[in-house]
C-alpha cells in the first residue's frame, strides 16, 4: 500500500469501519449500484446519505473528489473482512456479540433521539425575541477596561538583590512616564512581557475574572488615564495605565439573535429529552449501583 493510501486508511478507519456496513436493497434505475461485495450492496443513495450525515467527510470530498474512490475501496475491504468474520463464526463469540449489541443499542438510541427530540424542532423569530427579553442578563457584557502595562520580571526564587533591582527599575520607568515619556514607547523598550511588548503594552479589553486577582484588584481601582503605582504579582512588577472604561451593558437583540436562537433551541431539546426520558424511566426499571464501580 502506498504512503498516501496508508495515511488515508489510518486517518479514516474509525469512521469508515461503521460506514456503510449494512446490506442495502438492490437499486432502482435512478439509484444505481456503486459497489457490491457478496450479499452486500451499496447504492448511490446510500453513499450520498452517509456523506451528507458526516460534515467532516463531506468537506474532505469537496476538496479532494478522489476520496470517493478511496471510500469505495474501504467499503469493499470492510465488508470483505466482515464476511471473513462471519465465515469464522465470530458472530457466536460472546465478546463479539456484546459489541454488536452495544452498536445496535447506540444506533437505536441515536435514531430514536432524532425522531422524538430533534424532528420538527425549530425556533421562530417571535419565540427568540421573547426568550431574549426573559434572559437579557445572559446577554449582558460586564464592565470592561482597556489598559496598557509594562512588566519587569522577577525570578520565582529571586534574591533580595534581584527583587530590589526590579523594583528600582520599574520605579525609574514610572518617574519617566510621569515626567512625560510616552507609555507605549517605554513599553516597547523596557517591558518583559513578550505578548504585549511590541503592541506598546496593550492588553486590549478585559473584564473582571480574566486577569490574576492581585493585578485585577489594583487595575479596576484606577481612573482613565491614571498611572498605577508598581503592582507586584507572581510575574514581577507591573505599571498599568487605563486607556478606557466600557460600562456594563446589555447587548441589543440584533447583535445576539443567532446565539439567542441557538440557546432557545438547546433549551427545547433539553425539555423534550427530559420529558422523553421521564416517560421511559416509568416504563422501564432502572437500577444504579455506583458503589460497585472500581
Amino acid at each position: 500500500m502506498d504512503p498516501k493510501r496508508r495515511l488515508c486508511m489510518s486517518k479514516f478507519l474509525a469512521i469508515l469501519w461503521l460506514l456503510f456496513l449494512w446490506a442495502a436493497p438492490l437499486s432502482a434505475k435512478d439509484n444505481p449500484v456503486v459497489a457490491k461485495v457478496g450479499p452486500y450492496t451499496l447504492t448511490r443513495a446510500d453513499f450520498e446519505r452517509e456523506v451528507e450525515g458526516n460534515p467532516q467527510l463531506k468537506a474532505l470530498i469537496t476538496v479532494k473528489p478522489e476520496m470517493k474512490k478511496i471510500l469505495l475501496e474501504r467499503w469493499v475491504e470492510v465488508n470483505l473482512l466482515a464476511l471473513g468474520g462471519k465465515e469464522a463464526g465470530l458472530e457466536k463469540d460472546p465478546e463479539v456479540r456484546a459489541q454488536i449489541e452495544e452498536q445496535i443499542r447506540l444506533i437505536l438510541a441515536q435514531n430514536f433521539y432524532r425522531k422524538k427530540v430533534l424532528s420538527g424542532l425549530k425556533v421562530t423569530e417571535g419565540e427568540a425575541q421573547q426568550y431574549y427579553l426573559k434572559h437579557k442578563k445572559d446577554y449582558s457584557l460586564p464592565e470592561r477596561i482597556q489598559a496598557r502595562h509594562i512588566l519587569i520580571r522577577v525570578p520565582e526564587k529571586a534574591s533580595p538583590k534581584e527583587e530590589a533591582a526590579a523594583r528600582a527599575q520599574i520605579e525609574k520607568i514610572r518617574r519617566q512616564i510621569l515626567a512625560g515619556a510616552d507609555f507605549a514607547k517605554m513599553a516597547r523598550q523596557y517591558s518583559q512581557d513578550p505578548g504585549t511588548k511590541e503592541k506598546g503594552g496593550d492588553l486590549g479589553l478585559f473584564s473582571r475574572g480574566q486577569m490574576i486577582p492581585e493585578f485585577e484588584e489594583a487595575v479596576f481601582k484606577l481612573k482613565v488615564g491614571e498611572l498605577s503605582p508598581p503592582i507586584r504579582t507572581r510575574f514581577g512588577y507591573h505599571l498599568v495605565r487605563v486607556e478606557a472604561r466600557v460600562p456594563a451593558q446589555v447587548q441589543p437583540y440584533e447583535k445576539v439573535k443567532e446565539q439567542v436562537k441557538k440557546d432557545l433551541l438547546e433549551e427545547k431539546k433539553t425539555e423534550r429529552l427530559s420529558a422523553l426520558l421521564s416517560r421511559l424511566r416509568k416504563k422501564y426499571p432502572v437500577e444504579l449501583h455506583p458503589e460497585n464501580l472500581p
